[in-house]
């Protein structure tokens, strides 16, 4: 009888299973636990913080293919629990919102693709991690497969002696939310708005005067009524005026003065044939500061007023790194991520204003990477959205070996293939220069392509970006080499700001161009000394002829040759040996403001990519630009790609190696004034936090109905 009781009880126990009570964890407990993995990290001197920040990139990817709802928190968390700013710790982890630039989906989706005990962890830590100086070596790359063997004889066509004129304008970063007499001398980014404060009380009687309520809102500018009496509710220490300020982006009111100076000078006597520009609709604001709405309002806002002022002439744009939603963050097409609005808006709105047509705008749609059109001269220009390249884009951090996982790199060559066949002329135009803010890897990649189609396709490169009036030179090989002219194999140009951000007179300038070979054959800058405007009585800003390149640098038997590549590196050659013309060098990139001079010049003009003025910059007394690099065999060192050869190399790891993250850490893009940066909550960032045994940590009650969207994997 027992035993027919146990083989009873057997059975039965064989129907129902109970799991163990000690088996079952909450969410609360997952993330409590998980940030005590993460301090623990912290903690441990037996890892060097490379390896700490790859071990904590290993527990995100844990997270993010298991529970990423709760990784936003987790990470947040813990990152203020580190004492890391308490803002940038939600914009860098939080959880999605059309509110704030958050990265938390981001930041999920990249850690959940990525090899973070390989190279993919060797980059990313590199660079978002403050403690992490040790940079890969960089991957040798050959492309020769992906195109035709380069013809022996590959001159570029001659130049006609005819020239017609294009305009350029980049930058211009619209502010909407700019108020006069608000703080210019504030204390966190960006300045000028109405968030912003200075952290130290300013004078009690802090008069000021020269402030006026002024307008183009009949298309033509009329003087305002005197703000001088104005009670405003909180004193500044330095008051925003009408026109802008140094520390600021561009009013309203300073972009209806630019485009009506250029407006005049097209109807007198320039008359462009089109415009390009090279990116920058979006102010400087912090990512806690800007919405998904304010960033497609400057965006619009900006096309629009364009439109008004030049009218006829079609403008030819790219892609900012800034204009896109969450700001910096481009995901490849095959991820579960969708930003087709985005650039449905771009294209539909262009199309509006009529600067492309269906099929351009088809382009646009489907390839969100770049687009190409033909000028009615038959001068091809290729549009590059050049966040496939910045390293603030986290989704550039998964395989990252597989160099074309946008396939924009093949489209590009196949582009320049197309024409080198129809003996056709390129220009190309992009917003951030491969050796600003770039990676290593794909500003090589773009170096390699443009030392293939040059000189005879490409008749040249425009860039935005940096604020300043430079060129930057490219030489063959990797760029590190001896900076020979039997090197050099082709230029950019970068266009000044029209935003005076950053200390420099808002600029714009124009070309003329070859009718044949559409080479540069010289380059007008037009400025505005925005300082005059400070006690001018509220009048217009006075824009001024700056300089004509040819006439300024004045080179020996130069009077009818193009602005060619040789041109630009007899100036480079200048610019190092002879200390006067570094001076004028720099004080035309800043259009005449005063400031700090430096002697880094020539290694910045002279290097087309980050890795080629980073080994420029490596010399006995510039010991910050010196960065170790650490020569491993864990990963492939040379890839070679082609047609017949799939792009995407496979990451070979290290087993020995020890997996081990570090917070973001971004430079937030502040401009420097003279008292120290803080990040001010102005009571519309509603972060709700609550003390804890470290520092300070977010609320970590959650609610089971949490309907934060975060792409399940």
């Amino acid at each position: 009888m027992y035993f027919l009781f146990l083989l009873i009880g057997v059975c039965l126990s064989s129907l129902f299973y109970y799991a163990p009570k000690e088996l079952t964890i909450t969410d609360e407990e997952i993330i409590n636990k998980s940030i005590k993995e993460l301090h623990d990290i912290d903690s441990t001197n037996d890892l060097n913080p490379c390896l700490k920040c790859k071990t904590r990139l290993q527990i995100a990817k844990t997270l993010s293919l298991t529970r990423p709802d709760l990784l936003p928190q987790i990470f947040s968390t813990w990152c203020i629990e580190s004492n890391f700013n308490e803002i940038q710790c939600h914009m860098n982890y939080g959880y999605p919102t059309d509110f704030f630039s958050t990265q938390g989906n981001d930041f999920t989706k990249m850690v959940s693709l990525m090899n973070p005990s390989g190279l993919d962890g060797d980059y990313f830590c590199y660079y978002h991690d403050t403690n992490c100086n040790t940079l890969p070596e960089t991957p040798l790359i050959n492309l020769s497969k992906m195109w035709p063997k380069k013809p022996n004889s590959y001159l570029p066509v001659e130049n006609s002696g005819e020239v017609f004129n294009v305009l350029h304008l980049s930058d211009i970063n619209l502010q909407i939310d700019y108020r006069i007499l608000s703080e210019s001398n504030c204390s966190q980014s960006l300045c000028c708005s109405p968030h912003c404060r200075n952290k130290f009380k300013c004078p009690e009687f802090n008069e000021f005067d020269g402030y006026f309520d002024s307008s183009y809102s009949k298309n033509h500018f009329e003087k305002g009524k005197s703000l001088n009496n104005i009670n405003t509710k909180q004193q500044s220490w330095k008051p925003a005026r009408q026109f802008g300020e140094y520390s600021c982006d561009t009013p309203s009111l300073l972009l209806n003065s630019t485009l009506q100076c250029i407006r005049d000078l097209h109807q007198n006597h320039l008359d462009f044939e089109f415009a390009i520009f090279t990116g920058g609709t979006v102010d400087h604001s912090d990512r806690c500061f800007m919405s998904k709405a304010k960033n497609l309002q400057e965006q619009e806002t900006t096309y629009r007023i364009l439109k008004h002022y030049l009218d006829e002439i079609d403008v030819i744009p790219t892609f900012g790194i800034r204009d896109i939603f969450p700001m910096n963050q481009f995901p490849q097409k095959n991820i579960n991520l969708n930003l087709q609005w985005q650039f449905d808006f771009l294209s539909d709105l262009w199309q509006e204003l009529g600067w492309i047509d269906v099929g351009i705008s088809k382009q646009i749609r489907y390839f969100q990477f770049g687009y190409s059109l033909i000028t009615d001269r038959g001068l091809k220009i290729i549009s590059l959205n050049s966040n496939i390249w910045n390293f603030k884009n986290l989704y550039n951090y998964w395989n990252i070996t597989n160099i074309d996982s946008y396939g924009m790199w093949k489209w590009l060559i196949n582009e320049l293939v197309d024409s080198e066949r129809n003996f056709q002329r390129c220009w190309i135009i992009a917003h951030l220069p491969p050796n600003h803010q770039s990676l290593p890897l794909q500003a090589n990649i773009f170096a390699q392509i443009i030392e293939r189609f040059s000189p005879r396709v490409i008749a040249a490169i425009f860039f935005g970006f940096t604020q300043k009036d430079q060129f930057i030179i490219q030489y063959g090989s990797d760029g590190t080499d001896t900076k020979s002219l039997e090197k050099a194999v082709n230029h950019a140009l970068i266009a000044p700001s029209i935003s005076p951000y950053s200390a420099v007179n808002p600029s714009w300038k124009y070309y003329s161009v070859d009718k044949q070979s559409f080479s540069i054959m010289n380059s007008f800058t037009y400025y505005t000394k925005l300082g005059a405007t400070f006690g001018n009585n509220g009048a217009e800003p006075i824009w001024e002829f700056g300089y004509s390149t040819r006439d300024i640098y004045n080179l020996e038997n130069w009077s009818d040759k193009s602005l060619n590549t040789e041109f630009y590196h007899l100036i480079s050659d200048k610019i190092n040996q002879e200390p006067e013309f570094n001076l004028l060098y720099q004080r035309l990139e800043n259009r005449f403001t005063d400031g700090d001079l430096n002697n880094d010049s020539y290694c910045k003009i002279t290097s087309f990519t980050i890795q080629a003025k980073k080994q420029c910059m490596i010399t006995d007394d510039q010991d910050d630009y010196t960065e170790p690099k650490q020569q491993t065999d864990n990963y492939l060192t040379s890839i070679t790609v082609g047609n017949d050869q799939n792009v995407n190399v496979d990451y070979v790891p290290n087993e020995k190696e020890e997996i081990r993250f570090d917070d973001l850490d971004y430079e937030g893009d502040t401009y420097k004034n003279d008292t120290n940066i803080e990040i001010i909550n102005d009571g519309k960032v509603d972060l709700k936090v609550e003390k804890g045994k470290i520092g300070k940590s977010v609320n970590i009650k959650r609610k089971s109905n949490n309907k934060i969207a975060i792409d399940q994997l």
